[in-house]
Parts: structure tokens; sequence; C-alpha cells
């Protein structure tokens, strides 16, 4: 169970943790609906002259807030209330209401691939959640060193580094190309492309914020400072260096995806990196059963057929 908020019940506790979660994914979905909104009316201008760039945007500057306040209010708080399975499932619920603003603010019609996608969506992200909950034991800066240091997990980042880079060559080379840079489908593949590199770095992201919090919680609890060492530090900066830079290719595909389709591979590469970044580097393979891999594996399928249903109602709309 999830660690209680000051004097409350644990049902309190998680109660609150359930209704923050709601409203924080609810409002991170705006945020990033409304920074979609604003690259679309602006690539809308006719002169190159007259359009801005996204930080000079009142909207785009609006829904950049709301994505990063929401997720590190909602997020804080989450932690510390929710236990593991419920958190996850939670961060499903985000997917539905990405659907809605896509409709309501970019005006996306809610086809039957819309509907169908989104159910798709919506039980693959639940699956992959559910299933793919493992509890991490705490550890200390030399325990946390000791782990960065094992070889399956350095073979394991490089590999991960490799792919990064041979995803932004590709999506660079073909945003060179006149002749096909600017078709729907480029612009639909560059778009994936840079969602599928933010959806790795938010998941490295996020097993680095594992090892700051981790850190904090010993020097509190063990009364023994973890923070006196560079090596703590650099973990700290690490983390600072991945949460910009994923949330630069995030906003990179943001101006060339329509949030329906980016935020549920966004969401399913993020989880199950996520979960392999967790397998492999606290050593916990041998606790993910055959049958939770298999219905992991399956709720990625799933997931990924409804992101592809909804990219057809995109080139099905566009076409037209």
């Amino acid at each position: 169970m999830g660690n209680r908020l000051g004097d409350l019940s644990p049902e309190g506790s998680v109660a609150i943790g359930i209704l923050v979660g709601l409203i924080s994914t609810s409002v991170q979905s705006l945020g990033l609906t409304l920074q979609r909104k604003s690259h679309i009316l602006e690539d809308e201008k006719e002169s190159q002259h007259a359009r801005r760039p996204p930080y000079r945007r009142r909207r785009w500057q609006l829904g950049m807030g709301m994505f990063l306040i929401s997720n590190l209010v909602g997020s804080t708080i989450q932690i510390t209330t929710l236990p593991l399975p419920v958190l996850s499932t939670l961060q499903a619920s985000g997917l539905v209401f990405n659907s809605i603003c896509a409709t309501l603010i970019l005006g996306e019609p809610f086809t039957r691939w819309s509907l169908g996608g989104t159910l798709l969506v919506a039980t693959g992200a639940i699956l992959i959640a559910i299933f793919g909950a493992i509890p991490e034991p705490a550890h200390n800066l030399d325990q946390l060193l000791l782990l960065l240091g094992r070889k399956p997990f350095v073979i394991w980042m490089v590999l991960q580094a490799l792919l990064v880079i041979a995803i932004i060559v590709v999506a660079a080379s073909l945003g060179r190309l006149p002749s096909i840079a600017s078709t729907p489908r480029i612009r639909l593949l560059r778009g994936l492309a840079y969602g599928s590199i933010s959806g790795i770095l938010s998941a490295h992201s996020l097993l680095v914020a594992k090892s700051v919090v981790e850190l904090f919680v010993r020097s509190i609890v063990d009364r023994i400072n973890q923070w006196n060492r560079w090596q703590s530090w650099a973990i700290f900066l690490g983390l600072i260096v991945l949460a910009l830079t994923q949330l630069y290719f995030l906003h990179r595909g943001l101006k060339l995806v329509s949030t329906s389709v980016l935020y549920p591979l966004v969401f399913c590469i993020y989880n199950i990196i996520a979960i392999l970044d967790g397998l492999i580097y606290f050593k916990q393979t041998h606790l993910l059963s055959v049958l939770h891999a298999c219905l992991i594996a399956l709720g990625t399928a799933i997931l990924l057929s409804g992101v592809l249903a909804l990219s057809w109602r995109l080139s099905d709309e566009q076409t037209q």
C-alpha cells in the first residue's frame, strides 16, 4: 500500500491520491492539447516571418505551464499516497482525457475509429500498468552505484543510447528531404519517432528520479547524509538533463502529430522501457512471471493497435 499522507487513514490517503491523480492527468492532457493547438495555429500562417517561436505564444506558454505544474504536483502527491498498481492505472486514464481534449479543442472528429482506438488504448494500458507493477527495495548511494555499474545494465543503457541516436538520425534525415518532408505520412513518422524518443527518455528519467528519492529517504530514515558525495549530485544532474531532453522531444513530436496519437505511443513506450529498466537495474527479472510477461506483451499489442486505429482515423480525415 502507498504511504499515508499526514494523519489520514489509509483509505482517505488513497482517496486523495486518486482524486489528485484524476485531476492532474486531465490537466496534463489539456496542457498537451493546448500546446498542439498552438503549433497548428502557427503552421496555418502563410508567412514564415509572421510565425513566432513557441515560447512567445500565450497558448503554448499556458499549455506547457499546466503540463509541468500538474506533472510535478500530481506525481509528488500520488507517489506518497498510492500503491504502484493504482498509480500506474491512473496514468492510463490520461489517455481517455487526451482523446476528449483532442475532440473538443483540436476539432478532431470522434468516429468509430476514435472510439475503437481509445478503447483498445485504454485496455492495453491497464494490462501493462497492472501486470508491470513490481515493488522495488530501498537502496543507499553505495548500493545504487553498484547497480549502475553492473555489466547487464551498462549494456542495456548503451543499446538504448544507440537506439535513440539512430531514431534521431532517421527522423532528421526525413526532415531534410524537401520532396517528402511536408507530406502527412512523413510528418506522422517523424512525430512518432520523436514521441518514441520522449517515451524512452521519460522511462529513464523515472528510474533516475527513483534513485534521487531513495537518496533523500535514506538520508532521513538512516540519518546518514547521502548527499555529501559528488556521485549523488551527478545522479541529480542526470535527472535534470533527462527530464529536459524528453520534454524537448515531446515538444518536437507535438509540432508534427496529434496528441490523440502521440500520447498513447509515448505512454506505451514509457511503460515498457520503465518495466525493463526496473527489471535490469534492480536485478528483478526473476520477479516477472511468464504469465505476467505474456499479459504485458498482450497489453502492448492491444495498445499499439489502438494507436494504429487512431492514426488511420487521422489519415482518413486528411485525405477527405
